[in-house]
Order: C-alpha cells, then structure tokens, then sequence
C-alpha cells in the first residue's frame, strides 16, 4: 500500500464535531506532505508517500467533509497566494471554519514588501524574480493571484475572529503566520 486515504467511515467520524478537536489539516499540500496523523488535502491527484494520510479535494469548500470546528490545528503553505485577492477573505473563512476554539492557523505566503525589495535588489536572475512574484506556472492551480502584507493579513483575520500570535519574514521573502481562533 502505497499510501492510506481516508475513507468513508473516516470522512463521516472527522465531520462529526468532537469535545475537544484534534484533527490536524495541511490545507493545499502539494508534495510538502506531513505525517502523524495530519490529514494533507489537496485538489491534484497526488500519490503521497507511505505513512501520508491524503484526501483529495477542494480546500475552499470542506463542508461536506467536516464540520465547524472540527480542527486543533491547520497549515496553509505557500497556498493562499493561488486565489484571486478578492476571494481570501472567503478562503480564509472556510479555513477558520474549520477551526475549534483556540485552534491554530500557520499560513506561509509570499510577502509582497520582501519581493518588492528582492526584485529590486538586483541580484537574482529574472527568471527567480518572475517564479516568486507568478509562481511556477507548471499546472493550472500553480499561478499567484494574490499577494499579501502583514497588514494585510491582520486586518484579514482579525476580522475573522482570529488573534496573531506570529508573524514574521522567513526565507526572504515569505511571511510566516501563526493565529489563534478566538474563543
């Protein structure tokens, strides 16, 4: 068996809204898989590696899958970027769904002031700088459609009932986020 999917049974117990949850989501997780027990959702038919818990389905609509407030924990790397602007605050509402009280988001996006001083720092080829800003471009979901700030992404999910605990800069130009679902 190459890899465990979640099957039926497993769908119908993790939409049913438990005392305290503790599933754990890696939301849009191309082949950045995580394993103990971390279910990685993503749209591609992937072929994950053994010990990798993978359900194969659109991140922006889990409703049928879980219930509100079903998970401790969610990762979204290098995801929310993918969606028009104009429709993270709706992805982000799915994902704090999701999300028990108290419960984690660590969300790692392209900051848009770190490529702006990477693109005019000068010292990357220009091929680099287009694959930060665009994306990768080697399948139709792998396009950045949007782009973010600290700011930015406070005001979003402050909004949303969400507290930052972290947010800083990682490998250049990243932000990495870590919030809490407010109680």
């Amino acid at each position: 068996m190459i890899f465990r999917a979640v099957t039926l049974e497993e769908k119908v117990r993790l939409h049913r809204p438990g005392a305290v949850p503790t599933l754990r989501l890696n939301l849009g997780s191309g082949d950045d898989w995580m394993l103990d027990g971390v279910v990685n959702v993503d749209c591609r038919n992937l072929l994950p590696p053994d010990g990798a818990t993978f359900l194969r389905a659109d991140i922006t609509d889990l409703g049928d899958m879980f219930a509100d407030g079903c998970a401790a924990e969610i990762w979204a790397k290098d995801v929310l970027e993918h969606f028009p602007q104009a429709q993270a605050g709706m992805v982000l509402d799915e994902w704090i769904r999701l999300l028990g009280p108290g419960g984690l988001l660590h969300l790692k996006t392209p900051d848009l002031a770190a490529l702006a001083e990477f693109i005019l720092r000068g010292t990357e080829s220009d091929e680099t700088k287009a694959y930060r800003v665009y994306g990768g471009q080697d399948y139709a979901e792998n396009f950045h459609r949007a782009g973010f700030t600290v700011p930015l992404l406070r005001s979003l999910l402050e909004a949303r009932g969400m507290e930052i605990l972290e947010a800083k800069r990682h490998e250049g130009t990243n932000l990495l986020i870590l919030a809490r679902r407010r109680a």
